[in-house]
């Protein structure tokens, strides 16, 4: 059995999110879903989008109101870098490419 080298607890969250690549020539828009969240990084089902390994991603998200969880919602931005990309098999869309994001600082909640 593999060993699960992750150093934070990954939490399945669901949450709508935006990403674009860092760099002046990069305008598009990528679209997706967080299918888990950790406060090291996420992986992301993304609709499209152009995505490879080492890719700097800027990204936002809103954070809602979470009973147990959170009590106010939020804004979340920050830069992350993809450290995998690629069409794993989810549950639900199978077809959907999924990335895998690592957090460049520690993401903070705005209010």
């Amino acid at each position: 059995m593999e060993e699960d080298r992750r150093k934070h607890k990954r939490f399945p969250l669901k949450l709508s999110i935006l990403c674009q690549k860092v760099g002046l020539s990069h305008r598009e828009l990528i679209t997706g879903k967080t299918v888990d969240v950790s406060p090291g990084g996420m992986l992301v089902k993304v609709n499209s989008g152009d995505v490879a390994e080492g890719d700097l991603l800027s990204i936002e998200m809103s954070v809602p109101t979470t009973g147990g969880l959170l009590d106010f919602g939020g804004s979340l931005s920050n830069h992350a870098r993809v450290v995998r990309s690629g069409n794993h098999q989810l549950l639900d869309e199978s077809d959907k490419k999924t990335i895998a994001l690592e957090f460049c600082d520690s993401p903070q909640l705005r209010t």
